[in-house]
């Protein structure tokens, strides 16, 4: 078994001719900051068991199209192996003990990655999950592919956190009556409802309320968003307020978005252009930075790499202002609504001991 500590894995900082990294502070919020950067060379500054869950959506190598062209979707299949399972190994490295590492792709490569993962001895296996596909097509001579993957894995020497999380019951839209009985188990949900007498399931290892956002004529096309729900969700599950989310292929920013609405800390990079990301910033949080990175996030980083960001002048030309808004866009939306919670406070488990991690409400 693959033992992190031992590995023959070296991460690289790459300097530029002034000697600061290439990593690059987009934007710096009071609960999170957005990079420019490699995942590696970002995770490279960061130190060992920090965060509390990493969320993944690495591209798939599908040959998609993004809006930025230095940025390739298709390279040849062992270097994509390699380079995926060095990147999974600094997410296990980063993360603290008991942490989560959730990734999602399609499942020809999650079966790769996760039989890969188990014999990696820091990890343990949780769960495969599966999220149901709207509007795929068929494909000729195969079966129809109704379900993309999301892998859950934990850090072992910790205790993991887990929470109880559920979603509201799927309900006729014309008639309002519930599409299951349960099996004559209704009335045990009576203490589950909501005010329009919906009763709240716990959450299983299928999601098929979780609409990826790649049919949503609303998106652009070229650009790598996921639906909210999901890294909301596994974040619900897998941590509590006050903790740090990882997301190194933050795309569209919907991780992010999820953890900031949720009240954790985040940490969001991606190599590509991050235009996307910051317009849904400053759409639903605003354009006030902090100079430097939130204090929160400051034991994540090296202190070598602290040091060499700028700090932030007042009444720059900063890239959250270039950016601009999200147009036509409803805040209250579906697509931006919140489908899962943790119901009550006796189904939670005990807050870590620590109180060095502020309690965050989440945002609107």
């Amino acid at each position: 078994m693959t033992n992190i500590s031992s590995s023959r894995y070296i991460s690289h900082v790459h300097l530029n001719g002034n000697g600061s990294t290439i990593v690059s502070p987009l934007y710096r919020g009071r609960h999170g900051v957005l990079f420019r950067a490699d995942c590696l060379d970002l995770m490279a500054n960061m130190r060992q068991g920090t965060v509390d869950l990493v969320f993944a959506d690495a591209p798939f190598n599908l040959g998609k199209r993004y809006e930025d062209p230095g940025v390739s979707d298709q390279i040849q299949t062992e270097f994509y192996r390699g380079w995926c399972r060095t990147w999974m190994l600094e997410a296990v490295r980063v993360l603290r003990p008991g942490g989560a590492l959730f990734i999602y792709h399609w499942p020809k490569w999650l079966m790769d990655f996760g039989a890969w993962l188990n014999g990696v001895a820091d990890v343990e296996f949780r769960s495969w999950i599966a999220l149901k596909m709207k509007n795929g097509f068929p494909i000729r001579k195969r079966l129809h592919p109704a379900h993309y993957g999301l892998l859950y894995f934990t850090k072992r020497g910790g205790e993991p956190t887990f929470n109880v999380v559920r979603a509201k019951s799927p309900a006729c839209r014309k008639c309002g009556e519930l599409l299951r009985d349960y099996g004559g188990y209704r009335e045990k949900y009576r203490k589950y409802e909501d005010e329009e007498g919906i009763p709240w399931i716990q959450i299983s290892d299928f999601w098929e309320d979780t609409r990826p956002a790649t049919h949503d004529k609303a998106r652009g096309h070229k650009i790598n968003e996921l639906a909210i729900q999901i890294p909301e969700r596994a974040i619900l599950v897998a941590t509590n307020p006050g903790d740090i989310v990882l997301d190194c292929f933050a795309g569209a920013g919907s991780a992010i978005h999820a953890a900031q609405r949720t009240g954790r800390y985040w940490i969001g990079g991606d190599i590509g252009s991050s235009e996307a990301a910051l317009r849904r910033i400053s759409t639903f949080w605003g354009t006030e930075e902090l100079p430097s990175l939130p204090k929160a996030l400051d034991k994540c980083f090296l202190k070598k790499f602290r040091e060499s960001l700028p700090a932030l002048q007042p009444n720059g030309d900063r890239p959250i202002d270039r950016a601009g808004i999200l147009t036509d866009v409803d805040q209250n939306a579906p697509r931006y609504a919140a489908r899962s919670k943790v119901w009550a406070p006796a189904l939670v488990p005990k807050p870590k001991k620590s109180t060095s991690k502020p309690q965050l409400r989440p945002s609107a």
